[in-house]
């Protein structure tokens, strides 16, 4: 497969596996590697499981190199190996774009800046969360003022705004506006002219689906009581599937070993290619306390799916005007209430979301994100020079 020699653009991420700002990495690769010179840097390598070995055959496909930085924790020393071999790699390839993707791989560039790269170079950074730093305060404040020179794309306008707070909160030069913009992330579907069909027979048990990450951002510490509560407030059948990984990983499993209820839960490894198998599922639950977009609930709206969330920054942008499944975080009365409408009213809220599906592709299409970093892309003769604020 031929790559053309320029711009060679090199994606820094944290790993090959589950999250979307991966997803939205590998994406753009595989939309625009007929234009330009992809390749990839995963600060801690490819996962061995089935979400991180799809990722590495889907840019193996394509020709597009995948180098790994290191399997050390940071407390032992895998930040600096790890930005050791990303200075290498930058100085072997000569990258005219760096693009760096959420927190672990802009501290993995700021240490190999520290260590000495050429000036000639466009460095971008894509925002995926509208809580920025939120465990790492300190090392955040060092790594934002490595970055103030390169370009921020927000997934969101959430985004570029929880950039600005923490930049002021920490009286560091905010990044101009004139350097930022907006680009929601992209979704392939298989035909954006209509949602999948989801009509289902009266007995069927409605199937409930929760996927991401298992931990406190994500809201999977409510799920419990949420999905106890929910469970008494209506009679029809219901499957709930949760997949994941994470911290609560052990908590929740010994919750549903642990207890009864009168829905089924089920907790699982994440899938490959997850919306490949919404039609498996019919009700979306994002329970989150923060996100940058969520790219899951997109994939949902996309294929029909009523979206049942917190109205949260970030995530409430996905949404329609007047969406009925919204609530505010951790409230998890109203989160109960609503999920229990959502399986009571199924055919309503489908036919609801049926009714905003052509704006919600025009908004999360793939081709609209793809054409707007192939501008940005293309740019990459105007260099950008990275250095620290003293």
């Amino acid at each position: 497969m031929r790559h053309p020699a320029y711009p060679r653009i090199l994606h820094v991420i944290t790993h090959l596996d589950m999250g979307g700002a991966e997803n939205v990495a590998i994406s753009l690769a595989e939309e625009l590697h007929a234009e330009f010179n992809f390749s990839f840097f995963a600060v801690g390598g490819i996962a061995d499981n089935a979400v991180g070995q799809d990722m590495a055959r889907r840019l193996s496909g394509l020709a597009i190199p995948v180098h790994s930085g290191t399997a050390l924790g940071f407390k032992r020393g895998g930040a600096v190996q790890a930005g050791l071999k990303l200075r290498q790699l930058i100085w072997k390839l000569r990258p005219e774009v760096i693009h760096v993707h959420t927190e672990i791989p802009e501290t993995i560039f700021a240490v190999a800046s520290m260590l000495g790269l050429p000036r000639n170079l466009q460095v971008i950074r894509t925002i995926h969360n509208s809580k920025l730093w939120p465990a790492w305060g300190a090392i955040g404040q060092v790594v934002e003022r490595r970055l103030y020179s390169a370009r921020a794309v927000g997934v969101s306008a959430a985004c570029l705004q929880g950039l600005w707070e923490f930049q002021a909160d920490h009286r560091i030069p905010l990044t101009p506006k004139a350097r930022t913009q907006v680009i929601y992330n992209g979704v392939m579907i298989a035909d954006p002219r209509l949602p999948m069909d989801r009509n289902i027979s009266s007995n069927r048990p409605i199937r409930v689906l929760f996927a991401g990450r298992l931990e406190p951002q994500k809201g999977v510490d409510l799920l419990p009581e949420l999905l106890t509560a929910a469970s008494a407030l209506t009679t029809r059948p219901v499957e709930v599937t949760l997949l994941g990984r994470g911290g609560l990983e052990g908590t929740l499993r010994h919750w549903i070993q642990t207890h009864t209820l009168p829905w089924t839960v089920t907790l699982s490894e994440p899938v490959a290619n997850l919306a490949e198998h919404l039609a498996e599922y019919d009700v979306m639950l994002v329970p989150s306390r923060f996100e940058g977009l969520c790219l899951v609930a997109v994939e949902a709206l996309m294929a029909g799916m009523p979206v049942v969330a917190t109205r949260v920054r970030g995530l409430s942008e996905i949404f329609p005007p007047g969406y009925p499944l919204l609530c505010d975080s951790e409230d998890v009365p109203a989160l109960a209430r609503i999920l229990a409408v959502a399986v009571e009213n199924y055919s309503h809220h489908v036919a609801m979301v049926a009714t905003h599906h052509a704006e919600i592709v025009a908004r999360f299409s793939l081709a609209r994100m793809a054409q707007e970093y192939r501008r940005i892309y293309q740019g990459a003769g105007r260099p950008t020079v990275v250095e620290s604020m003293e």
